[in-house]
């Protein structure tokens, strides 16, 4: 689907642009929820939903450098030059990225990390290792994938992109109903459900891209100074790369002070299992950034601020009505497999966070504003600010005694705050600049 006419941007034709890309990353977040709903109705578990954690955890620690690769393909696949020397680089970061994960998921490595560094318990280690052995494609199918939805999106093709997303939560279910009924351990379950998952979309997208982009020549764009190899792709995107592995990093970090909590046995199944439920919600908002970048240049700052508030609140409203109602109480009962325990642990995080998917959207569209005025080092100052004060907030809170996964949610909060305010700052001083010039 080409994107509307955008000669006149306005908040519908802004809708019309987000809703294929939100799909995607509805249904990308929809499997966390599937897996998690599934473990929980398996033996054992809280242990294979701590293990599970984990190990994603680690997967997408090694996945965050790549992540921004989408941003990159949109911005540079306008010229042929800069598109192949984007292809290059991806090809390297993710051998790389994938060599790196194949050493950590070594037994002397492994051993190492979840038993000294993340103290887990002999059951959790064991299975976390199994995740992640099954997880070690994972950073190579995420950056394969993000740089052809970023070919697509800039030709104006979204749709392709939220029906790959189709595809994968559709290969996730799949696989999770063959091995429930066949009674496959639920560690290697999630393992095998979540690489196969991200491999169908992977492919999907090619399959798509190279039928609808890469055979079409760019036109425009072949003289902006944009990058033309790997060295000086490497320059453009180091800022960008580094701001996801900061994120990520902390929120690993974050996971071994949720293993030093008092109740840690319980929050380290309820952490995963309530933020995978709220990401649910709040991951439909990510994509609001891309369609900033695209409409900059024709719509205002303040109607792109508008369009975030309208996805942003609708969607903190649907998730405050499932932590206080008693049919989303019973929605999130059936989502833990009925677990009094587990409920305990995760409902006070979904009513918590209840206002991520609005931070999350306004943080978006910051961001996508400061990279329209090539302002990166503020969204990386950002990203640093943010990761200071999860990290800092989470550790007062495990050392007061708070419920593990209790006080991971106040440290998010504090955390998306921060960094939001950091962004609209820099917004508002260069506005100022500009007015008193």
């Amino acid at each position: 689907m080409s994107e509307p006419d955008e000669a006149a941007v306005t908040l519908r034709s802004l809708w019309a642009q987000f809703l294929p890309l939100s799909l995607s990353e509805a249904t990308m977040a929809a499997g966390d929820p599937l897996i998690t709903t599934t473990l929980a109705h398996l033996p054992e578990a809280q242990t294979s939903l701590a293990a599970t954690g984990v190990a994603k955890s680690l997967a997408v620690l090694f996945e965050s450098p790549i992540i921004m690769l989408l941003h990159a393909s949109n911005a540079l696949s306008g010229a042929m030059a800069s598109r192949r020397a984007l292809f290059r680089f991806m090809l390297l970061a993710i051998a790389v990225l994938t060599g790196g994960l194949l050493l950590l998921a070594s037994p002397p490595f492994f051993d190492l990390l979840g038993r000294h560094v993340l103290r887990l318990d002999g059951a959790v280690a064991e299975r976390a290792h199994t995740v992640l052995s099954l997880l070690i494609l994972w950073p190579a199918a995420i950056g394969w994938r993000r740089y052809f939805q970023g070919l697509l999106i800039r030709a104006g093709h979204t749709r392709p992109v939220g029906l790959a997303g189709l595809a994968r939560l559709a290969v996730v279910a799949a696989v999770l109903a063959v091995g429930f009924a066949t009674g496959m351990k639920g560690a290697r379950l999630a393992g095998t459900a979540l690489l196969l998952g991200v491999v169908s979309e992977a492919l999907t997208v090619t399959v798509a891209a190279r039928k609808l982009v890469t055979d079409q020549v760019p036109q425009a764009e072949t003289a902006r100074g944009l990058p033309t190899d790997v060295a000086s792709v490497f320059r453009f995107y180091w800022p960008l790369a580094s701001s996801m592995l900061v994120v990520w990093g902390g929120r690993t970090v974050l996971v071994a002070l949720v293993a030093r909590a008092a109740d840690a046995p319980v929050a380290l199944a309820a952490w995963p299992a309530a933020w995978g439920f709220v990401l649910l919600i709040a991951n439909t908002t990510r994509m609001i950034q891309q369609v900033v970048i695209r409409n900059r240049a024709r719509a205002s700052g303040g109607l792109l601020v508008r369009f975030a508030l309208s996805v942003g609140a609708p969607c903190a409203l649907l998730l405050l009505g499932t932590a206080l109602t008693p049919p989303g109480r019973l929605l999130l009962n059936a989502f833990i497999g009925d677990d009094a325990a587990l409920l305990t642990g995760v409902l006070p995080v979904v009513l918590l966070c209840s206002v991520v998917p609005l931070l999350i959207a306004l943080q978006n569209a910051a961001q996508g504003l400061l990279l329209c005025q090539t302002r990166t080092n503020r969204v990386n100052a950002a990203t640093w600010l943010g990761t200071t004060v999860l990290l800092g907030a989470a550790a007062l809170g495990i050392r007061a005694k708070m419920p593990g996964a209790t006080a991971a949610a106040l440290a998010v909060l504090a955390a998306l705050t921060a960094e939001t305010l950091w962004l609209g700052l820099g917004l508002r001083q260069r506005v100022e600049r500009a007015l008193a010039h």
